[in-house]
């Protein structure tokens, strides 16, 4: 349990005789602050700058920033940028270098303005974060224009959404924008840091700075996100800096502490991890580890046991016949722990069998029959596919359910077991979902997964840094028992009205899945299994972003194929007036192995 640590910088009014060491070591130390954004140089003017460019380089009384020192807390901003001015990016570039010299991490442009400009503009920001070793680049987005996330979408397709791009936002000091909605449109976008002028403040009863309610949320979202905060010095009436930056750590420290089941995740936030393929590969016990540690998983598992169990009972009417209730793929054990101890809870007299393909797992499992079960369960080594035992079992149970319900190939393992072994199965009946996503993280990360086709493979990621675009709807669902549809080849066509304006980077997936009777457990966002964390959602990628506008209608094919021992999806994307192309065709990048 804990908070994630947040970064409270300070933009200070610009003079003529500020020097970076000595406001690091003096304002920036008074007000608290950890950070300072900070002009590279002095010089203003036209001639300021030819003088600089026919010099070759800078003199000491021309800098802001002028050694190393302190360059660990600074974010340096290059001079303003004139579209008409010849000299002008001659002296950003100059600035740009030298603030790699003395090791800026960052650099910050100007603000990126409208109209006729955004090309040039586009062409200087391409160029910097281009060049060899080049710090992280900030384009400052002002809130102000209402273009403005228009104004970055082509500044930033101008870049090809190189890795190194960054935001700054810089909210609007008159507070008339909804926070929430400022979060929610830019969560997709590689904001590092958020500037909020000093206006934006209001003096409380006791005369300290305080933020309206909503904006008070809006920054605790933003805390979450992970992006740093800046206070923007303004007039000479704004608040005290220091007690801005007290304020704002104040709010850091009031949010609620992180919940355990979140933290275990965090580490996984927008990473991409290959989809498991449990039937192919022999998982290791670190990956079942982390699987067990899912408490509320197991808890509706048991839950849907116990009830099954009960109709069962129920169902014979006095038959004295031990339930027979096999665990599909039983790993090390957590659903047959379970089981047993739905077998109690339901008074009834059962036998469990675990079985397993996975030998060294299957060791696991013998050990703990012996010094944990009892000696209660029968282990058998096999592939429940081929597995031909002497008596049917009543119920069969299984969490061979991955991020989109059937790329762990539920279907094609429970089906046939199904009809061989059981007439009872949990899961019951599983549905995958998929909504349009936007995600410049998502997407520079599949970009550089692997190689050139590494944006038609399916991913499993903890999305943090993405924006669902409309809600989840339902590609197909299978269903195993009476009258159950369990056919391995699938296609879909969905329509979504979108909310934009946004990218379309890709699709995200989830499942929802019917254990048994009303017990349920799902990764949708809409009705997500409280705490449960498990299963991280699917990223579908495309090629080539899509750009669309809020409410525009966006299609979504998809197909489950299969072919001999393998099986694999495909999908295209169709925006207005554009199409993403067919990925992952015949599975010639991605598929699941039988």
């Amino acid at each position: 349990m804990g908070r994630r640590r947040v970064s409270i910088g300070i933009e200070p009014r610009p003079r003529d005789d500020v020097d970076a060491d000595d406001f690091v070591n003096g304002a920036m130390v008074h007000d608290g602050a950890d950070f300072a954004i900070l002009p590279i140089c002095r010089v203003k003017d036209e001639a300021g700058a030819q003088r600089v460019l026919d010099r070759g380089h800078f003199e000491p009384e021309e800098l802001v920033v002028q050694t190393s020192a302190s360059t660990y807390c600074i974010l340096g901003m290059t001079s303003r940028w004139d579209d008409g001015s010849e000299n002008a990016e001659a002296l950003v570039k100059k600035e740009v270098e030298f603030g790699e010299y003395v090791g800026l991490k960052g650099v910050v442009a100007p603000a990126v303005g409208g109209g006729d400009t955004i090309p040039s503009y586009g062409r200087l920001v391409s160029s910097l974060v281009k060049a060899p070793d080049a710090q992280a680049v900030f384009v400052r987005v002002q809130l102000d224009a209402a273009d403005a996330w228009q104004r970055w979408n082509r500044v930033r397709l101008m870049s090809n959404s190189n890795a190194r791009l960054r935001v700054l936002l810089e909210l609007s000091a008159d507070g008339n924008v909804d926070g929430r909605a400022v979060v929610e449109q830019w969560r997709a976008e590689p904001v590092r840091v958020v500037v909020l002028p000093a206006g934006l403040f209001l003096q409380n009863a006791g005369g300290y700075p305080v933020l309206r309610r909503r904006d008070q949320e809006a920054m605790q979202l933003w805390m979450e996100l992970g992006v740093a905060l800046a206070v923007q010095q303004g007039g000479s009436d704004d608040a005290e800096m220091k007690d801005c930056v007290r304020y704002l750590r104040h709010l850091a420290e009031a949010r609620p502490a992180t919940a355990a089941h979140l933290v275990a995740s965090d580490a996984y936030r927008d990473v991409l991890q290959a989809p498991l393929q449990p039937l192919m590969d022999q998982l290791a016990s670190e990956t079942y580890e982390v699987f067990e540690a899912d408490a509320p998983k197991y808890e509706h598992y048991e839950e849907a046991m116990s009830q099954a169990i009960a109709d069962t009972a129920a169902a014979r009417q006095g038959d004295s016949r031990q339930i027979v209730l096999v665990v599909a793929g039983a790993g090390r054990g957590p659903l047959v722990s379970r089981a047993l101890h739905a077998a109690r809870r339901s008074e009834a007299d059962v036998a469990v069998i675990a079985v397993e393909k996975n030998a060294s797992a299957v060791v696991e499992l013998r050990r703990r029959n012996a010094t944990l079960w009892g000696g209660a369960v029968e282990v058998v080594y096999a592939d429940i596919r081929r597995w031909a035992p002497t008596q049917r079992a009543d119920i069969l149970v299984s969490e061979l359910l991955g991020s989109f319900g059937d790329n762990e190939l539920a279907p094609e393992c429970l089906a046939g077991a199904l009809e061989r072994l059981a007439d009872v199965c949990i899961p019951r009946r599983y549905t995958a979902y998929v909504a349009p996503v936007s995600s410049s993280a998502l997407f520079r990360s599949a970009r550089e997964f692997g190689d050139g086709h590494a944006l038609e493979t399916p991913y499993v990621v903890n999305m943090h840094a993405a924006r669902v675009l409309a809600p989840e709807q339902p590609v197909w669902a299978f269903s195993h028992g009476p009258g159950g549809d369990a056919r391995s080849q699938r296609s879909s066509t969905t329509v979504f009205r979108v909310q934009g304006p946004a990218l379309v980077h890709g699709l995200a997936g989830f499942f929802d899945a019917e254990l048994y009777a009303d017990v349920r457990l799902s990764i949708r966002p809409s009705t997500h299994t409280a705490e449960m964390h498990s299963w991280f959602p699917m990223f579908f990628p495309i090629q080539v972003p899509l750009a669309v506008a809020d409410g525009d209608e966006v299609v979504v094919h998809m197909w489950r194929r299969s072919a001999g021992a393998k099986t694999w999806y495909e999908w295209s994307v169709d925006a207005p007036g554009a199409t993403s192309g067919l990925h992952n065709v015949c599975g010639h990048e991605f598929w699941i192995g039988h």
